[in-house]
C-alpha cells in the first residue's frame, strides 16, 4: 500500500508568559526546540511542513530561515490554539496532501517511533484521526485526514483537535512513555523535561 501524502503543522505561536523566555527557543539537546521539531518532520518526509508563529516571530522564523517550512504567522496568537491550528491549515489550502499531523512546538520528547506508528495507522482508510493516548489520557501529536480540516476550522478558543475525536472515526495508539506527558510551560518543567532524558 502506497504511503499517504502527509503534511506537518508546527504550531509554534504562544507567548511563554509563564516561562519568563521564549519556549521555541529553549535548547533540547543541542538544538533549539523549534529547529529540532523541524527537524523530526523531515526525517519522517512529511511534507510540506507549515510553522505557525506568533509571539517573538522574528525570533523563532530566524533560527530556521533556511530550513524548507512555510512560514505562517498568527496575529491573533493570543486567541488559543485554535487559531493556530485554523492559520496552520489556511497555509495548506492548494497543497496535495491525504493527511496532516499537528505537531506542539514545546513537545520535543516526540518519538519517531510514535509518528511512523501514525502514519501506518493512517493508511487504513476507514480512519479519519490517529490520536496518541497516554495513561489514557489524549495528548498530542495527533494525524487528521484531510477531510477533518473542516472540523478543525470550526474550533475556537483553547479547543484543542480532541474535540473532533468523537465526530470522527478515530483510532488511539496507546503510547506506554508518560515522559510524552510532560510539558514546558515553567522552567521548573523545562529542567524536569531535560533530567527525564538526560537518565
Amino acid at each position: 500500500m502506497t504511503r499517504p501524502k502527509v503534511a506537518a503543522i508546527i504550531l509554534a505561536a504562544g507567548g511563554s508568559s509563564r516561562l519568563g523566555r521564549t519556549k521555541q527557543l529553549l535548547d533540547w539537546f543541542g538544538k533549539p526546540f523549534i529547529k529540532h521539531m523541524v527537524d523530526i518532520t523531515h526525517q519522517l518526509k512529511l511534507e510540506p511542513v507549515v510553522v505557525v508563529t506568533g509571539a517573538g516571530y522574528q525570533e523563532v522564523e530566524d533560527v530556521i530561515k533556511d530550513e524548507k517550512v512555510i512560514f505562517a504567522h498568527n496575529e491573533g496568537w493570543q486567541n488559543g490554539q485554535s487559531s493556530s491550528m485554523k492559520v496552520g491549515c489556511n497555509a495548506l489550502e492548494n497543497q496535495q496532501m491525504d493527511a496532516l499531523i499537528i505537531f506542539l512546538c514545546d513537545q520535543p520528547q516526540v518519538p519517531q517511533e510514535l509518528i511512523e506508528k501514525m502514519l501506518q495507522e493512517a493508511q487504513n482508510e476507514e480512519v479519519d484521526i490517529v490520536a496518541t493516548s497516554v495513561l489514557g489520557k489524549i495528548c498530542p501529536p495527533t494525524l487528521f485526514k484531510s477531510k477533518c480540516i473542516e472540523g478543525i476550522m470550526s474550533l475556537q478558543g483553547d479547543q484543542g483537535g480532541r474535540v473532533l475525536l468523537n465526530r470522527y472515526n478515530t483510532h488511539k495508539i496507546e503510547w506506554q512513555d508518560d515522559r510524552l506527558l510532560q510539558d514546558t510551560d515553567t522552567e521548573e518543567d523545562y529542567l524536569k523535561l531535560i533530567s527525564l532524558y538526560s537518565k
